[in-house]
């Protein structure tokens, strides 16, 4: 009896140790099919924090490609990115980390990336 319950506690030790592996294997693989996600995770933003900020990106990501008048400044960016995420205001090494963290996004963020890099030239380097 007691050598059955060592074994199955032994069998469920093994088990759990798999799934962290799992685990841990699934959000590093997360992390580098969404950087931008895992950027803003890093800083501690909270669920809606990051929903925000995607929707100010994707925002951002439509007025670039539209050009004309409506297309974004970085000031402006700058503003409704703390506006958003408060906690990181005046923070230019998030804002850096965040902008090139685009590059490495999905497609319509690589193109906003290429727009930063082309347009907003007091970015933080």
């Amino acid at each position: 009896m007691v050598d059955d319950i060592a074994r199955r506690v032994a069998d469920l030790e093994g088990k759990v140790q798999e799934l962290d592996e799992l685990v841990n294997l699934a959000l590093r693989l997360l992390a580098l099919s969404s950087p931008v996600a895992s950027l803003l995770n890093s800083y501690g933003a909270t669920e809606t924090e990051t929903l925000a900020v995607h929707r100010l990106l994707d925002d951002v990501a439509k007025r670039a490609e539209a050009g004309g008048l409506g297309r974004p400044s970085y000031p402006g960016f700058e503003d409704r990115l703390y506006d958003v995420f408060p906690a990181m205001r005046g923070n230019r090494e998030f804002v850096k980390q965040l902008l090139e963290a685009l590059k490495v996004d999905r497609p319509a963020y690589q193109a906003l990336h290429e727009y930063v890099l082309a347009q907003w030239a007091e970015r933080p380097r």
